[in-house]
């Protein structure tokens, strides 16, 4: 009877207006601690008292902002959010088929934290900034919503994210050319690094008389290792080689393959598209694009076997067809589904899978190797490091603690929030000095970032290149290089 009775008083206490404890209504979950970011950010005792937060137009571009909607109090009440594009703008501006659509991903609130740790960041004003959190989930969606924020008149990007399929890492590709509509504006593009540190592999195609590419100097010579500790795992492996242009399936005539094997040498997976070029359309087993993928679906752990750490699952690469020249290069991308593992006994989580011979730099993936954005690191080792594959130092900036805790007891970290919290500063900084564009604050990056080695030990060699550390500018220098006095 207790069950029943229950329900009665709830239906009661509801109808009343009232809460179970009779006290506030209930609020909705939000980052804690903003003080004390701020002080670690340098904003804060320095633009406590800015004015025109308001004022400031803010695009965040993502795959999902679960929990959004009228009055939950997550953003200030003028957020507008996006998911499907009208029509009309679409066939205006060329965007692809006006029928094609993808939803936000279900459940996921990535986008919607990004956002509420830039206006918690920018003060948490009820007026503002004023955001447009818009659907990027895939290329056709990115550049729909690029131009959105254009027509939009936005002052800031933010996008978390990177596409592994999407260009060469030079800063040249479909993906970067998107993002430059924006940049060239002066739209003040943030976008994270990615979190793909230890699980990238650069380096040249070097064909060996059967065919395979020579991937390194020592023992295998033509075989990549990778070990993965968890039982029932996935593991997603893409390939990449530098023949990306500006435009989407533009066509490549240089085709690689990707097999992987297991440690018997038994081929257990393989990518084997026919790259076209001209005016093929691709079938099922054909690509318009430079690239390979493999999905390993629950993939079995490897023998763990202290006297023989050989035992690994291995990635081939074999040339089918083309002409490569000394100046190719391919790069190879790790990913799992499940990245920790915590061994009987053990003191902690450790790594799942590892990576054997990944390069340990050159692991930005586009558009955070786009020339005119603020790319964004956080300390850890996780974080990607550069340089761009054209030699270019990014990221432009390093947060040392990218730790974001919410009232809900979530916490998240990772070069997603660095990105968001350096958002939230560039809204800050936007509003001090309303001339304030992406060439400045990229040029600010630069000069108040201090150049340190990272503290974190790195499993092998080569170690991970220098980065840097923002500072924020004091008021009196954002002022001189936004007026013209670098």
């Amino acid at each position: 009877m207790f069950p029943a009775l229950l329900v009665g008083l709830m239906v009661l206490r509801s109808g009343a207006g009232l809460t179970w404890a009779d006290g506030p209504a209930p609020r909705p979950a939000h980052l804690v601690d903003v003080k004390g970011v701020r002080e670690r950010l340098g904003l804060s005792p320095a633009y406590d008292n800015v004015t025109g937060i308001e004022s400031i137009k803010v695009a965040v571009l993502d795959y999902g902002f679960d929990g959004l909607g009228p009055s939950t109090g997550y953003l200030p009440e003028s957020a507008e959010m996006v998911e499907h594009y009208d029509a009309d703008f679409i066939k205006k501006f060329n965007l692809g088929d006006p029928e094609f659509r993808k939803p936000f991903e279900p459940g996921n609130r990535h986008g919607r934290e990004m956002a509420q740790i830039i206006w918690s960041i920018a003060g948490a004003r009820p007026g503002g900034p004023k955001f447009y959190l818009l659907n990027a989930n895939g290329p056709t969606l990115l550049r729909r919503a690029v131009r959105y924020a254009i027509e939009k008149q936005v002052d800031i990007i933010l996008f978390s994210g990177a596409f592994e399929g999407g260009g060469s890492g030079d800063g040249k590709g479909p993906i970067d050319r998107i993002v430059e509509d924006a940049t060239v504006r002066g739209i003040i593009w943030v976008n994270a690094a990615g979190n793909y540190g230890g699980r990238v592999y650069n380096g040249p195609i070097k064909v060996l008389s059967d065919g395979y590419l020579k991937l390194k100097n020592v023992a295998d010579i033509a075989a990549l290792r990778f070990r993965n500790r968890a039982d029932e795992n996935t593991l997603t492996i893409t390939l990449t080689w530098n023949d990306y242009k500006d435009e989407e399936d533009a066509g490549t005539s240089k085709d690689l393959d990707l097999f992987v094997e297991d440690w018997t040498g038994r081929t257990i997976a393989s990518s084997q598209k026919i790259q076209v070029t001209g005016d093929v359309v691709a079938n099922a087993d054909q690509s318009r694009n430079p690239r390979e993928r493999v999905v390993l679906t629950n993939l079995p752990a490897n023998p763990h076997v202290p006297t023989d750490p050989d035992i690994c699952y291995r990635i081939r690469i074999k040339a089918r067809g083309g002409q490569f020249t000394a100046g190719d290069k391919i790069r190879i991308l790790l990913t799992a589904a499940r990245d920790t593992y915590v061994p009987a006994g053990g003191a902690g989580p450790e790594e799942a899978v590892t990576f054997v011979d990944a390069s340990y730099q050159g692991e930005l993936y586009p558009p955070a190797d786009q020339r005119g954005v603020l790319t964004v690191g956080e300390g850890g080792p996780s974080s990607s490091a550069g340089p761009t594959l054209d030699g270019r130092p990014k990221p432009d900036v390093i947060v040392e603690d990218s730790r974001a805790y919410f009232s809900d007891g979530q916490m998240s970290y990772g070069s997603s929030n660095a990105a968001a919290f350096l958002a939230g500063t560039a809204v800050v900084l936007k509003a001090a000095e309303p001339g304030l564009y992406g060439n400045h604050l990229l040029d600010l990056a630069r000069e108040c970032a201090a150049a340190r080695q990272d503290p974190n030990t790195r499993p092998t060699n080569p170690p991970r290149p220098v980065l840097r550390a923002w500072k924020c500018p004091t008021k009196a220098r954002l002022t001189t290089v936004v007026r013209g006095g670098i």
